[in-house]
């Protein structure tokens, strides 16, 4: 399948090239539905908080939507100097390979579906926001009242693929531009994807079209479409995330959020998202149709291939077949004027969800030139380094394989091979087990500043801002769960279970009053590493089940006959029922 051109409407896949026509006359009088936030296309991966960004941030501090406590009342953990040490001698632990094998049983594409996910559903959290957030020194925990009232979600906490469609109203004008020409100039019911750069050295054979790459400032520019003088003229904090000192960031994608560029691997998986939203123009006919099938497939997906993954399956069993009741409590307790705002529990945004950290590995069999080479491939390396993934990104300058190059565009020879990472067939197929070890590159996180130093070491990172946010330890919110009657009891860890081989646990109590996000990660690594234990299980499907319960516009809401949407019932032939599934219907898996 070759590129769509505008003179060819019936393709499934849009994207553009450099002999397509410019903007036209549809695409002026196109509807500005889908409007980008300005906070998406603002870098968050720097720890700060600026501008319009900061504005925004501060307008949404006191609004109905934003983060709450799902335990506000739970007891936290201990406090002081020697708790504060303990968290560092904690961190450094976590940095450390665990004894014995530690892959997994679950596919690597799961911890990128979790960032992906992630992304979609909260922002802020990680930001330095003036007077609530740093971490760095010595640090005390917040009033969670201040907390509350300070630190807002920039995401309206439903899983509606805002970070895909950019499709927030009451942003600006160059925002509002922006989300136009994320949609095709001529095809606009589809969105827009990149096309890969000549690398030298071929490229995998999926897609078997070009269209393999993110949307980029640089071929914007090259079109005429955006302006250098248009940047130059925008506010400075908005500014440099498109201009730095060597001029226009070229590789910068033009994308719903721009954290999803952050790294490789979400980056192609959000490629694969806009190829689903396109082939189902195909399938539908227009926009607002295929944007609704992304959405419920993606919703349903989420909640019956990635829970079930990762959660206690007893566990989920009940959050299901109940409809979330402890997300409904917390729900009613925080109501939103706003309905199409969803407030986000902070015990999941900064702990529990942050589980994914610990699978993710220090390199990828990623396709046949960084991975395990196949006949008449050129091996260029072994695998796909944590390093690498970084700059094969916007972020990263995209530099060429083989010079010192940069390219506007990922070069061919790095697009993924997704069957590398759908299957746990093998160990180098494999995720990293969910446990209290991470990864080595994530103790120097390349993509953070070293100023202050804490921001690059991952494990110091979490575990200091839970201290500074106030989180409860893990045991006083799994004793909270136990207090509702809403489900089985779940049994609590013991301190000997928490401190095995972390002695100096003990003496600030931390192993009776544990930091929330380690607690998850050591009651999964109690039971095997191949997915959460009770309180995490509970955490993470609670809110997600209950997201998607709470938003009228979810599929779960939706009947067709009398009965629940469902792949089955959209594509009874061959639903799109599994990540598997949706990367073969759009063309990036056999």
């Amino acid at each position: 399948m070759h590129v769509v051109q505008d003179s060819a409407p019936h393709q499934p896949i849009a994207a553009d090239s450099t002999h397509s026509r410019g903007a036209t006359a549809v695409e002026a009088a196109q509807t500005e539905a889908g409007v980008i936030p300005i906070d998406a296309v603002v870098d968050e991966a720097r720890g700060t908080t600026r501008g319009l960004a900061l504005e925004r941030a501060m307008r949404s501090a006191t609004a109905p939507g934003a983060f709450r406590y799902l335990f506000r009342n739970a007891a936290g953990i201990p406090t002081g100097p020697q708790a504060l040490a303990a968290l560092d001698a904690l961190a450094d632990s976590m940095a450390t390979e665990a004894p014995g094998p530690s892959e997994s049983a679950l596919p690597p594409i799961l911890t990128y579906f979790g960032q992906f996910i992630d992304h979609d559903i909260t922002a802020n959290t990680d930001r330095e926001v003036v007077g609530l957030s740093e971490i760095a020194g010595d640090i005390h925990p917040m009033d969670r009242g201040t907390v509350e009232a300070g630190l807002g979600n920039l995401r309206d906490g439903s899983l509606g693929l805002d970070s895909l469609y950019g499709d927030k109203p009451g942003q600006g004008p160059f925002a509002t531009k922006l989300a136009r020409l994320m949609r095709h100039p001529t095809l606009t019911d589809k969105m827009r994807l990149g096309m890969t750069a000549d690398s030298g050295g071929g490229r995998p054979p999926l897609p078997a079209d070009p269209a393999a790459d993110l949307l980029r400032l640089g071929f914007l520019l090259d079109r005429g479409e955006i302006t250098e003088a248009e940047l130059n003229a925008l506010d400075p904090a908005l500014r440099a995330n498109f201009v730095d000192s060597a001029g226009p960031i070229r590789t910068r994608a033009i994308i719903g959020d721009g954290r999803n560029d952050e790294n490789l691997l979400v980056a192609q998986l959000h490629v694969a998202f806009l190829r689903l939203h396109n082939c189902f123009v195909d399938v539908l006919g227009d926009f607002d149709a295929a944007r609704q099938a992304t959405r419920f497939h993606y919703q349903w997906l989420v909640l019956h291939q990635y829970l079930p993954a990762i959660c206690a399956g007893n566990v989920l069993d009940e959050v299901l077949a109940t409809g979330a009741p402890l997300y409904a409590e917390f729900h009613d307790a925080n109501r939103p004027a706003d309905p199409d705002q969803l407030p986000m529990p902070l015990e999941f945004s900064v702990a529990g969800f942050r589980f994914g950290h610990s699978m993710v590995r220090g390199a990828y069999d990623h396709n046949r030139f960084f991975g395990t080479a196949v006949a008449g491939s050129a091996q260029l390396t072994p695998f796909a380094t944590f390093q690498q993934l970084f700059e094969f990104t916007g972020n990263g300058r995209m530099p060429s394989p083989l010079t010192a190059d940069p390219k506007t565009a990922l070069p061919g020879n790095w697009v993924i091979e997704w069957e590398r990472f759908v299957h746990a067939e093998s160990p180098a197929h494999s995720a990293r087990k969910i446990d209290t070890h991470l990864a080595p590159p994530l103790a120097d996180l390349l993509n953070e500043p070293a100023n202050p130093a804490v921001m690059k070491r991952l494990a110091q990172r979490n575990l200091r801002r839970g201290y500074r946010l106030n989180l409860p330890s893990g045991q006083a919110m799994a004793e909270a769960i136990n207090a509702t009657g809403l489900y089985r009891p779940i049994p609590i860890l013991t301190p000997e279970q928490v401190r095995e081989g972390r002695e100096f646990l003990q003496a600030p109590g931390l192993d009776a009053a544990t930091p929330a996000w380690f607690y998850v990660l050591r009651e999964a690594e109690l039971t095997g590493g191949n997915h959460l234990g009770p309180l995490g299980s509970h955490l993470v499907a609670n809110t997600l089940v209950g997201l998607v319960v709470h938003d009228a516009s979810s599929y779960w809401n939706a009947r067709i006959g009398g009965h629940r949407w469902s792949p089955s019932l959209f594509r009874p032939a061959e639903p799109i029922d599994s990540l598997k599934a949706m990367l073969r219907f759009v063309g990036l898996l056999v």
